[in-house]
């Protein structure tokens, strides 16, 4: 590039010089704004060489791209004192400045010209009010200054006001536009960001980035219903347009539409190849049970990106989905070794160790877990591990160590290094250890003991603290008080009373809320867990028909509602009836909740009854990888027996006796006929596969 002082020697611009300063002299608006009333009037005319400012204003937008910026300064400075008037030199100046600002070696230097920039711009705005160009230099300067100093907030406001200026003169300025609407989700003023990119959708249809804008503001304005529609607007238009997909199948699955998000990522013109992208498909898929394509796709994520913490997580979740206890464990150990002792993590661990039947590795698991935590925190996790031990103490009858385990969430903190970490009553934690701790008591015949202590502890307006209240009143065939604790809040809180009919059920107490679940209903037709908590009801008192009935009425009405689908399937696979409507239903139950270990027995079970042993072998054994239940032992046992394997028989019946069979009489016949039997051929004979199988 030719020097500018060599290129003035040889007079090469003198033409291109002599132009600009006609040009700037002509127009005395643009240089100045003497002849604007608004505007006190600028110094004597003679005070003023506007030729020579004209001249020094073109030296120095040369010089800027010379990259002479000291040179383009000191020329900014000189075509001012000629002429401090003209507005416009001030305008190029302060955007030059505000670039230049970004480059100073120092905190002090850059802000030093920002300042300076944001000054020039003020005084540019204040010769030409409502000028768009001077509004733009005066936002530019204040958003860099800003930017330099985060902690300032007037430079920022004085940018917000300039940007508003713009908008009411220029609407259709799509860069300023979406300055000020990021501006404002920034600052979490999602309404008024949502205004200004709707300002430019409408302006520039066509401009795809403001599509995403406003689909942001939409939902942090809470107005995710609204949200999808931008982006779908953009995929109209590009449909190979990556990211805006992604951020749709995003959206759609913030909403819980899993199965739309997934059309949405599959709907692509060339599959999405991005791990961001095969990561989010693997969730949407494990999100809506479908297991075996999440798997798929996380078998090649887990290769491709190694390092991925997630990709990981969400491998081992889904393998632990499909009972494939021991690759999950593989999987999902190492996270917990090199984490920071993640509270969800190591409950799973120590889940899928009790699948296995390593009851002592999974309680290790959570104690170690909240011993880190204690030590190192945060509080919230230690204290949802200790929740988790406490319960799996519970889960394995061990209710002296439940009652210590739960003891320092009911204290007041202790404050001292290394103590553990304890809840408030304000916190939720506190009070499901004050329910475990009851749980402890009742156990141990304290129910008595832990009456007392609900009624003294100040929490008995707490609906889960009244619902096992009633619970303990039942248990304690005190069950006038509780049916009248019930009648007391029939005409309340709907929530409340349900809990407290939850507690009646679970001390074994169904046929005595029947008239109050009826009338409830009556009145509450809309809430799902009224009718669900009549039917179970109805269905535990003998009145089988009323049961069938309030089911199939809420099924109608909800035919998502998977704790139904599940419990009318499984009374019909009981008795034999209905058979492939009973299995569908309980299909479809776990494909809503794919890792539900009763579930999935109650689909061995149908597959059972319906003569399909091989089926209900394959689907049992992965219920008692999910889940150590004695129903789940003891319906493995029949079908072993049913395919000729007498002691694998033998080995399901012992453990549903260890767990505590809720018939333990009817396993121990089971067990003594295996005794007095030889054993049978492979696959059991035509004969037995006919045969009405055991209930």
């Amino acid at each position: 590039m030719i020097g500018l002082s060599s290129a003035l020697q040889s007079n090469r611009f003198a033409p291109i010089l002599a132009l600009a300063v006609v040009a700037l002299a002509l127009p005395p608006a643009l240089l100045g704004a003497q002849d604007d009333p608004t505007v006190a009037p600028g110094p004597p005319p003679a005070s003023r060489d506007v030729p020579e400012a004209s001249y020094q204003f073109t030296v120095a937008k040369m010089l800027m791209e010379e990259g002479d910026y000291r040179g383009a300064r000191t020329a900014f400075e000189k075509a001012l004192e000629l002429d401090p008037d003209a507005a416009y030199v001030r305008i190029e100046y302060s955007e030059f400045l505000a670039r230049l600002g970004r480059f100073g070696r120092t905190a002090d230097a850059r802000i030093e010209r920002l300042r300076a920039a944001v000054d020039q711009a003020d005084r540019a705005a204040q010769a030409l009010p409502g000028n768009v160009d001077a509004l733009r230099a005066k936002a530019t300067a204040n958003m860099a200054l800003a930017a330099e100093a985060p902690g300032a907030g007037e430079p920022m406001a004085a940018a917000i006001e300039a940007l508003e200026g713009v908008r009411a003169a220029d609407p259709s300025d799509v860069r300023s536009m979406l300055s000020l609407g990021q501006i404002y989700l920034r600052r979490g003023d999602s309404e008024k960001a949502v205004d200004v990119f709707k300002s430019v959708v409408d302006t520039t249809p066509g401009y795809e980035p403001a599509y995403r804008f406003l689909a942001e503001a939409l939902l942090g304005a809470g107005r995710g219903d609204e949200a999808a529609d931008p982006l779908r607007k953009v995929l109209e238009a590009e449909p190979d347009n990556d990211s805006a997909r992604l951020a749709l199948a995003e959206i759609l699955s913030d909403q819980g539409d899993h199965e739309e998000a997934i059309k949405v990522l599959r709907g692509a013109p060339t599959p999405l190849d991005s791990v961001e992208a095969r990561t989010r498909l693997a969730t949407e898929l494990y999100l809506t049970g479908d297991l075996d394509a999440a798997g798929d796709v996380l078998d090649k994520l887990v290769a491709d990106a190694p390092d991925n913490r997630y990709v990981k997580l969400l491998h081992g979740l889904v393998l632990s989905a499909q009972a494939r206890n021991e690759e999950a464990l593989a999987a999902l150990e190492p996270l917990l070794d090199g984490g920071p002792g993640d509270a969800d993590l190591a409950v799973t661990v120590s889940e899928l160790l009790l699948r296995e039947e390593r009851e002592d590795e999974a309680v290790n698991v959570l104690r170690s877990t909240v011993e880190r935590l204690d030590k190192d925190g945060p509080a919230e996790q230690a204290s949802r591990v200790r929740l988790a031990l406490a319960r799996l103490y519970a889960n394995l009858g061990r209710w002296p160590m439940v009652e210590s385990t739960v003891k320092p969430l009911l204290e007041p903190p202790s404050g001292g290094p290394g103590a553990p970490h304890t809840s408030g009553k304000d916190d939720p934690g506190a009070t499901e250890a004050l329910l475990l701790w009851a749980d402890a008591l009742a156990e141990q015949n304290r129910g008595a003991e832990a009456l007392e202590r609900l009624d003294e502890d100040g929490n008995e307006a707490d609906p889960a603290v009244l619902s096992k209240r009633v619970e303990l009143l039942g248990r304690l065939d005190r069950v006038d008080e509780a049916l009248g604790i019930l009648d007391s809040l029939a005409d309340g809180d709907a929530g409340v009373f349900l809990q407290a009919v939850e507690g009646l059920h679970r001390s074994g107490h169904y046929e005595e809320t029947i008239d109050a679940l009826g009338k409830f209903v009556a009145g509450h037709e809309d809430l799902v867990a009224g009718r669900f908590l009549l039917a179970a009801a109805q269905e535990r008192a003998g009145q089988r028909a009323a049961a069938i009935a309030t089911f199939r009425k809420l099924l109608d009405d909800h035919p998502d509602f998977h704790p139904a689908l599940n419990y009318l399937g499984y009374m019909w696979v009981e008795e034999g009836e209905n058979l492939d409507e009973a299995i569908g239903m309980i299909r479809q139950a776990v494909r809503l909740d794919p890792d539900n270990g009763a579930y999935v027995d109650s689909l061995g079970w149908g597959l059972y009854r319906k003569g399909d042993f091989d089926g209900a072998r394959t689907t049992l054994e992965r219920a008692s990888r999910l889940s150590q239940d004695p129903t789940i032992y003891e319906h493995l046992g029949d079908v072993y027996v049913a395919l000729g394997e007498p002691e694998s028989a033998r080995k399901a019946y012992r453990r549903a006796m260890e767990l505590e069979a809720d018939d333990p009489d009817a396993v121990a016949r089971k067990l003594s006929e295996l005794d007095d039997r030889p054993s049978d051929p492979p696959n059991g004979s035509a004969q037995q596969q006919n045969e009405r199988p055991p209930s």
